[in-house]
């Protein structure tokens, strides 16, 4: 009985004292960062990052919508089946999770046709193999096979297989690999509803089936079962500095001793034997780049979503302040995010200079090569120091085993995708995993002073790179403009130094696709209006009924108006028959397009019809 009371005792006090630091640490209407402060694990501060973004983001527009190597994309979609778990029920069958793939190769852009993959006209070279690829020059993988004139480097696609210093399993777009062509444009990102059990299954793998172990001492033993997992999204965790100390220590902590008290025994972890390294930035970063992923997937479906009582896609502003607002370590993790793909796709500045984007269409080639480098200008060139410093992390004793099981791990990342039943969301759960893994590999494995030491850049990946960084661009653009809805609505007025873009002030110029998107809001708020207008004076009375009456009329005047009335009324009876099989024809047509929608599963559309009594006789 004395054991069990000690062991409570100790309990609550840990609880207890947890909770209170929280709160001493964290004050309600405390912010979590400032503009002037620099993100945890970076060299830049959010208003540095800002700064960048409204620069670089009219070439990252251009770049991913006006050419066709950026805004075409090819992965195995529908050919790879999840690999941890078989749950028919977490597939979505909305409308809006479907993905519009290509089928007609004539609808293919050139750059991404077979032909131009893998041409089966004039000289055939058989594809190298590993051994091959390692021992000759990395320029010349088939030995001048295809000719001297040939760029081998844009001809060879690898198979699809991990090389050893890859972060993520690829979708390569080998002639071996199964894929599909999709046009990023004609699917956007955006809410699809795809959310409940199989939604959440995936994000609860990535959190918590993907965590590091850490290196036990010399004769230190601990039992198994004792690893914990990353946790997921859960709220209040502290600053970004904390973010991975939080999740790991507290919440699984909390949750093992709140369990034990549930089933009236001790935890299975000795609180005393729970270790947790927080100078171990490799770990703190691997989360961080899940969760600012986490953050930037949300901030697009809350950008761009789903009024299902209109049809009409428009931000959520309750969506962001449930999903991001209430969180800022959330918003920090995505700023992080921000900075550490910004400097890879900066570091491949002297790697771009001689690539070959491959385009059967010359003057497209260099205007895409022309783009993309000038995106490159626009980031500052002491990437190192101003924004992202890679080079401190993997340095201690155990950098190999520590490298090595993060590379495992984020692979595992990218193996999840497979097991997401949207395929929307999974088309851009899969581009963007595919995007971080590419940033992770020129951080990690590029060496800014050797271009031919590095590892192959698959097209693939540099689609994805690119991608991924507009899409966190954008996040960091929406998530201003909820800022400034959310300061508009609340009546606090933004500091004059920093004060972020009024969405509502038509003089504001909004980046693309921002512009667009508020421009189509208020286009149907004002439609709405006018309809409610248009309504209230629509009492049922014709026009002619609503004209004013003469006051103190002559004979001659009277009967003049009456002749009218008598004219106007019969024309309108006449007027009313004749469009009457019209109005049937219209009246059937609404309703096959709501009995449409609702066999779909979509919204239904408002009826722009109904049924009135007649007016009283003696009104008319």
């Amino acid at each position: 009985m004395r054991r069990t009371t000690r062991f409570y005792l100790a309990v609550f006090a840990l609880l207890g004292s947890s909770h209170a630091a929280s709160h001493a640490q964290h004050k309600p209407d405390q912010c979590a960062f400032e503009p002037g402060a620099i993100v945890s694990d970076a060299c830049a501060s959010y208003s540095d990052l800002e700064d960048i973004n409204e620069e670089i983001q009219p070439y990252l527009d251009k770049i991913t919508r006006e050419t066709d190597f950026f805004s075409y994309w090819r992965l195995n979609l529908y050919n790879k089946k999840c690999p941890f778990w078989s749950d028919e029920n977490g597939m979505c069958g909305n409308i809006a999770c479907a993905v519009n793939t290509l089928e007609n190769e004539e609808d293919i852009p050139l750059v991404w046709r077979a032909e131009e993959l893998g041409k089966l006209e004039g000289p055939k070279a058989e594809h190298p193999g590993r051994k091959v690829r390692e021992e000759e020059h990395h320029k010349r993988p088939l030995q001048g096979g295809l000719g001297d004139d040939v760029d081998e480097s844009c001809v060879v696609e690898y198979d699809d297989e991990c090389d050893e210093r890859d972060y993520c399993v690829p979708d390569d777009e080998g002639a071996s690999a199964k894929g599909d062509y999709v046009s990023l444009l004609d699917n956007p990102e955006r809410f699809t509803g795809y959310a409940g059990v199989g939604s959440q299954q995936v994000w609860e793998a990535i959190y918590r089936e993907n965590c590091f172990s850490k290196p036990q001492p010399a004769g230190d033993v601990t039992p198994a079962g004792s690893s914990l997992g990353f946790g997921g999204l859960s709220g209040g965790s502290g600053q970004a500095a904390q973010d991975l100390r939080n999740v790991m220590r507290n919440q699984p902590l909390q949750q093992n001793v709140q369990s034990a008290i549930a089933k009236g025994s001790q935890p299975s972890v000795r609180v005393d034997q729970l270790e947790f390294d927080d100078e171990c930035l490799e770990k703190r970063v691997f989360y961080r780049v899940v969760s600012g992923m986490h953050a930037s997937i949300s901030t697009h479906l809350c950008w761009d979503f789903l009024n299902q009582t209109t049809g009409k896609w428009h931000p959520n502003l309750a969506c962001y302040e449930n999903r991001l607002h209430k969180f800022p370590d959330r918003i920090s993790n995505l700023y992080f995010n921000y900075a550490l793909v910004l400097r890879a796709v900066g570091k491949l500045r002297n790697h771009l200079q001689n690539y070959q984007f491959c385009s059967a269409d010359p003057q497209q080639d260099v205007q895409t090569k022309s783009m993309v480098l000038s995106l490159i200008d626009t980031i500052p060139v002491n990437q190192r120091e101003a924004i992202f410093d890679e080079s401190v992390m993997f340095q201690d004793s155990h950098a190999a085993v520590l490298k090595d099981d993060f590379k495992h791990r984020f692979r595992n990342v990218s193996r999840i995708m497979d097991c997401v039943g949207c395929d929307k969301c999974r088309l851009w759960g899969k581009l963007q995993v595919n995007g971080y893994g590419t940033a992770l590999k020129v951080l990690f494995e590029f060496d800014e002073a050797d271009a031919a030491a590095a590892p192959p850049l698959r097209r693939t990946e540099l689609v994805a790179l690119v991608n991924t960084l507009g899409r966190i661009s954008h996040s960091i653009g929406a998530i201003k403009q909820f800022r400034a809805l959310l300061e508009q609505r609340d009546g606090v007025a933004s500091a004059p130094a920093r004060a972020p873009a009024d969405a509502t002030d038509p003089g504001v110029r909004l980046p693309t696709p921002l512009a667009d998107a508020y421009e189509a809001r208020r286009s149907l708020e004002a439609q709405r209006e006018r309809d409610a207008e248009k309504a209230a004076e629509d009492d049922g009375y014709p026009e002619f009924m609503r004209r004013p009456r003469l006051k103190d009329p002559t004979p001659w005047e009277a009967s003049k108006e009456e002749a009218m009335l008598i004219w106007d009324a019969y024309w309108w009876v006449m007027r009313q028959w004749a469009a009457l099989p019209g109005k049937f024809i219209r009246i059937t047509i609404v309703e096959a397009s709501r009995l449409w929608d609702f066999w779909l599963g979509l919204p239904e559309k408002p009826r722009s019809w109904e049924i009135r009594k007649p007016m009283p006789q003696d009104e008319l």
